[in-house]
């Protein structure tokens, strides 16, 4: 009998991942936690992506939402913006986050909100992507709370062809 938390054992392409609901498919199949952080993929314009996570799954012992997951929903909406704008190129390609910094400004009581837009710098790395097959770019996303960020995260990723 199979155990339903299970990730499926599909392989893993970034071509897969067209519209949200291959994104939050990706998501809980391919990277666990976010499941279990509940995870879930709003809206996305071709520019702009949001995400957010209930507090219930993602509470400290303070009553806000854990440092942690706040990184890992920032941290999950950079890759995510990256899937959707690869299955746009139509390329197989891996993405990895080589690093990141974060600064907490205010504590979260509610549902995290995380957006995350496309820099200037995107056209560059995806030219740059698509002529050598890899790429970085600096990408940065936010917790939101009242229209103001209450957590910003800054993540270099690394995408290559596969």
């Amino acid at each position: 009998m199979t155990d339903q938390s299970e990730p499926d054992n599909t392989r893993y392409n970034s071509q897969d991942i067209h519209d949200l609901a291959t994104l939050q498919s990706a998501l809980y199949n391919f990277i666990p936690i976010s499941k279990h952080m509940g995870i879930n993929a709003d809206s996305y314009d071709g520019e702009r992506l949001v995400l957010s996570a209930p507090l219930a799954n993602n509470i400290n012992h303070q009553l806000s939402a854990f440092g942690g997951s706040l990184f890992s929903v920032s941290a999950l909406a950079g890759w995510s913006i990256l899937q959707l704008k690869l299955a746009e190129m139509k390329v197989e390609a891996n993405t990895v986050i080589a690093g990141g910094d974060v600064s907490y400004s205010h504590p979260v009581f509610e549902t995290l909100h995380c957006e995350i837009e496309l820099p200037d710098a995107y056209p560059a790395f995806r030219d740059k992507f698509l002529e050598t097959g890899k790429a970085s770019i600096l990408l940065t996303s936010n917790i939101m709370l009242d229209g103001q960020s209450a957590m910003a995260f800054s993540g270099k990723y690394v995408v290559r062809k596969v």
